[in-house]
């Protein structure tokens, strides 16, 4: 296979299907509703009589010599052990949340559970533990570093830019490249079932400009519909964030946010409301933000964060602790579809009477470990204020007894802005992507954000290459780091991963070969005990135009096997014997003969075998090709017709039934 042929998702799927399949395959992991050849839903009666059909093929006293003794007792206790455990509430309640471990389990636990709900919480506080010895999962963090990087003043770099050549030429120079730093890291633990308790510090730093708090977050789940928080902060400014979320169903949700800045109600509290609606893959938000600078009569007249405060109220104005920011109201709708193979996008129309914007983005996926991002945003002033119009904020370096006034009219009324942005996201390894983020801004430059992202720490380093916009510059800032990346990603990353999924694969393949040789033998000699009833089966079915199994096959599947079209409904299967002749003559065995096995699992003439999991762990059978999708051919003849069917491993058998007939009587 060359490397252009080969399809990554598909061989990752299939290391994930050999993953669940080696585990499967284990001893330590047996599946009794297989053994039993019952659905995971069968009832206890239903398993008590599969039991009883199985246990009387292999009971040990139906065979006389010593060896096939040994091996009829062995498979029998594997059939009575299934039937313990698959008839007995609490063992199947503990098997199907933990398989065989969760039998152990159960026999531990002893008689301290009685009821399926004890049973489950028993599970639960089994698996908890088991996660705060292993891993202490108890404790979720994550962090997130900001560097923000002014590349015009470093002297080696400012031939790069008009911005940063200016510079160097009226200015001595300032390799302190540092703009500001912003810090961040939290950790989540489970203080109830229901209540998640958060704990988040930050720090920021620029310029001048310095914040540091603690923050305490209580988050309440109320079944799966449901979710409320509130925030707050152990160091003023003491700002109270509310938010909660409610799914009326699959198709339509609400979320809610109030912000309150000042616990002595100074200022009008922020209250957004989200309505949420689901379209197939695409989904709609349309978002209401009332802002805090409006005032209801008297009240939150005087706000600093209110625009145009009259001179008369100003000395009633308190002065507030620390600084406020003053948010205007808006109304915002969005869309982004929920994503595909190919890629997803996103739009948004924001409307506020300061101002307004529109911005969409589309991300495609060249793979599932390559994406690139392209955006487009547009913003302009809705409606001019006021000359007079002032902008108030509260500075906690002021020592006069009023707010400060900044007029900040000046400069905005009329602007309009524009941006783009590229982005580009690579998969490193399992845990690690590497995104790298080029803005382009008519009224703040060129930009680009390197980002490192591992589980659920990150860190960023917003660069700024010009403060004007230069269009070679950003034109290079995206061309050229996207040829690199596309040729990292396809000369060195993907081949790496496949040779890592190769890697893996043949470990998992060498650590099954000692096992999947095991279970061939215990295949073997369970056909050759089922031989003598499967017989005696046969012979009466064909004395009575019964249900016989002439052959069938189980593996991979079709192997030199062509299909015709005399069934039309299942394509059944043609030249069977000679596919017989190329799987006996095959380097590795990729199929194995089923039809005794099948034979000895009629009753009253009918066979059904369950759906779900592999049928490798059936009476009879085994895995004859590790880590490929496997079916099962059978070929039967009913009431003198010929029959053909297959099916794939998962899928449900059920026959005779009249659509695998071939039509041909004899």
């Amino acid at each position: 296979m060359n490397a252009d042929a080969w399809d990554e998702e598909a061989e990752e799927a299939r290391l994930r299907d050999m993953e669940r399949e080696c585990a499967s395959n284990s001893e330590a992991s047996p599946d009794y509703y297989k053994i039993l050849n019952v659905s995971r839903h069968a009832s206890t009666e239903q398993v008590r009589d599969s039991y009883k059909r199985l246990s009387l093929l292999f009971h040990p006293d139906r065979h006389h010599d010593a060896e096939s003794r040994e091996w009829a007792h062995r498979q029998f206790n594997i059939i009575n052990h299934a039937y313990e455990v698959l008839t007995d509430p609490r063992s199947r309640a503990a098997y199907d949340q933990l398989g065989e471990e969760g039998v152990r389990l159960s026999a531990a636990l002893g008689l301290k559970v009685q009821s399926p709900r004890d049973l489950q919480a028993a599970f639960q506080h089994y698996a908890r533990c088991q996660r705060i010895e292993e891993i202490e999962l108890w404790s979720r963090s994550n962090s997130e570093i900001v560097v923000d990087i002014d590349s015009t003043k470093l002297k080696f770099l400012s031939w790069m830019t008009k911005a940063g050549a200016y510079r160097a030429k009226s200015s001595h120079g300032d390799n302190n490249c540092v703009e500001g730093v912003h810090m961040q890291h939290s950790f989540s633990a489970d203080l109830a079932t229901d209540l998640l308790g958060t704990v988040t510090g930050k720090m920021f730093l620029h310029g001048s400009s310095r914040f540091s708090n603690v923050f305490g977050t209580l988050k309440y789940t109320a079944g799966i519909k449901s979710w409320a928080s509130v925030k707050m902060p152990a160091l003023p400014p003491y700002t109270v964030t509310f938010r909660g979320m409610h799914y009326l169903n699959r198709y339509r949700f609400y979320v809610a946010k109030v912000n309150q800045q000042t616990l002595n109600l100074l200022t009008p509290p922020s209250v957004s409301v989200s309505y949420g609606h689901v379209f197939g893959r695409l989904i709609g938000t349309l978002t209401m933000s009332t802002g805090n600078r409006y005032a209801l009569g008297p009240f939150w007249a005087n706000s600093p964060t209110r625009f145009g405060l009259e001179s008369s109220n100003k000395a009633a104005a308190a002065k507030p602790s620390h600084p406020l920011e003053s948010i205007p109201s808006t109304v915002a709708l969005d869309l982004f579809s929920s994503g595909n193979k190919q890629g997803r996008f996103t739009a948004n129309v924001t409307a506020g009477i300061e101002h307004s914007w529109v911005a969409t983005s589309y991300t495609r996926k060249i793979d599932d470990h390559f994406s690139i991002t392209g955006g487009l945003g547009v913003a302009g002033l809705g409606i001019p204020m006021p000359r007079d119009s002032h902008f108030r904020i509260g500075d906690e370096h002021d020592n006069q007894d009023e707010p400060v006034a900044i007029d900040v009219t000046s400069g905005i009324q009329g602007f309009a802005d524009a941006r783009v942005h590229v982005e580009m996201t690579a998969t490193i390894d399992s845990w690690t992507n590497l995104t790298w983020d080029v803005e382009v801004n008519l009224s703040t430059g060129v930009k680009v954000t390197i980002s490192l992202t591992r589980l659920e720490h990150n860190i960023q380093l917003p660069i700024l290459l010009t403060p004007i916009l230069e269009l070679d510059v950003a034109a290079y800032a995206m061309l050229l780091p996207a040829a690199v990346a596309l040729g990292l990603h396809y000369a060195v990353l993907k081949p790496r991963r496949r040779r890592a999924i190769q890697q893996r694969v043949d470990e998992l393949k060498g650590e099954q070969r000692s096992q999947l040789h095991i279970q061939r033998l215990h295949a073997e000699e369970t056909v050759r005990l089922l031989a003598p009833s499967a017989e005696r089966s046969r012979a009466a079915a064909r004395a009575t135009d019964g249900l016989v199994i002439e052959s069938a096959l189980y593996g991979d599947l079709p192997f030199g096997i062509a299909a015709q079209n005399s069934n039309s409904l299942h394509a059944a299967l043609d030249h069977f014997w000679n596919s017989r002749s190329a799987l006996s003559t095959a380097d590795e065995p990729r199929a194995c003969d089923v039809t005794l096995a099948l034979q000895s699992l009629i009753t009253n003439s009918q066979l059904v075998i369950a759906s779900g999991g592999g049928k490798y762990s059936l009476p009879g059978f085994y895995d004859p090709s590790f880590g490929v999708e496997k079916s099962l051919f059978v070929r039967y003849r009913f009431r003198g017709v010929q029959h053909e069917v297959i099916v794939k491993d998962d899928e449900a058998l059920a026959i005779p039934m009249k659509a695998h007939s071939l039509g041909s009587q004899t």
